[in-house]
């Protein structure tokens, strides 16, 4: 799954204009790069769990969300190296918070950023 989704922002970020500048992820990125990691990792569970259709529906919102996350990172001025290293952290970070008492966001609320 993981690698699905790193040749997808990699196919994904070679299309896209970067900067040399040193960059910060916005807020908008991180948002969405925390979602689709959080939804990674639910699809994860879910396979772990028999429900293929749930494992493919954040499965398909992980990938989206990573992508636009990839473009978001892109525009602000992230090469492609850096940008798959963001992904695993975020990975990481998100287990973490998700294992924890109080993650970033509220996973409830992140289907509102997958587009209809």
């Amino acid at each position: 799954m993981l690698r699905a989704l790193l040749a997808g922002c990699f196919a994904l970020a070679l299309t896209l204009p970067a900067s040399a500048e040193s960059p910060a992820v916005t807020p908008d990125a991180d948002r969405m790069m925390w979602c689709a990691s959080a939804f990674f990792w639910l699809a994860g569970s879910a396979a772990d769990a028999g429900d293929a259709t749930e494992a493919d529906l954040y499965d398909d919102w992980a990938t989206e969300l990573t992508e636009g996350g990839t473009m978001l990172l892109n525009a602000a001025g992230f090469d492609l190296a850096r940008i798959q290293e963001i992904i695993g952290e975020y990975d990481q970070v998100v287990l973490d918070e998700l294992a924890g008492e109080k993650p970033r966001y509220d996973v409830a609320v992140c289907p509102e950023l997958v587009a209809e």
